[in-house]
């Protein structure tokens, strides 16, 4: 008789509830069911690793010294994003209306009608109430901030143009739509900021105290 053949003579495997039980954890038990660590798991040990002083890991001092670098890292990077300049290059509402240094309140009212020209009445939007706040800035209504919102310019100029208050509001609104909010500019948006614009330049700032060009 061969092995094979012995095999199938013998009587069949009958173990009890807890025999069978145990017949498994034991089989579960071998290093071939081990789960390999994961990456973090294995960050977390070499983490601990730095700690431990009495191993063969790095001094105690080492790590102290990374934390630190680290800290000082994170710290500098949150410092410049919150920077205006780092403002006015993310998105959002967050985002400042003259991004482009150097540009004059003639230069974006150039852009606006080439845009209307062109039939881009987003940019031809945009560009107008660039022209808006540039303007502003030139007649010392505005100070030069970087970073300055739309809203942020709608509202103080509304103190120096209390009759255009609706129009500055609307424009910060549909500028920061378009901008920000992927919202289509249509041929009356653009209109409306270009009219303000004129209008704007025309009048008089209201500025108790202050001496400003017209």
């Amino acid at each position: 008789m061969t092995p094979g053949l012995g095999l199938l003579d013998a009587p069949p495997l009958d173990p009890s509830r807890a025999e069978g039980r145990r017949w498994l954890e034991e089989e579960l038990a071998k290093a071939r069911y081990d789960v390999e660590p994961s990456l973090w798991d294995r960050f977390q040990e070499w983490l601990l690793g730095l700690f431990d002083t009495t191993g063969p890991g790095l001094p105690s001092w080492v790590f102290a010294l990374v934390l630190l670098v680290g800290l000082a890292v994170l710290a500098l990077v949150v410092g410049l994003l919150l920077r205006p300049e780092a403002r006015s290059r993310r998105g959002g509402d967050h985002g400042g209306v003259l991004d482009d240094r150097g540009v004059d309140a003639t230069a974006y009212r150039d852009r606006a009608q080439r845009a209307v020209s062109d039939g881009d009445w987003e940019t031809a939007l945009l560009d107008a109430y660039r022209a808006i706040v540039a303007s502003a800035v030139e007649r010392t209504i505005l100070d030069e901030l970087p970073g300055r919102t739309a809203h942020e310019a709608s509202l103080e100029l509304s103190r120096a143009f209390p009759a255009e208050d609706a129009g500055l509001r609307s424009a910060a609104d549909r500028f920061d739509a378009v901008r920000y909010g992927h919202d289509r500019g249509v041929e009356a948006d653009a209109r409306a900021a270009l009219a303000l614009d004129e209008r704007l330049a025309r009048t008089r700032p209201e500025l108790a105290g202050t001496a400003v060009s017209s």
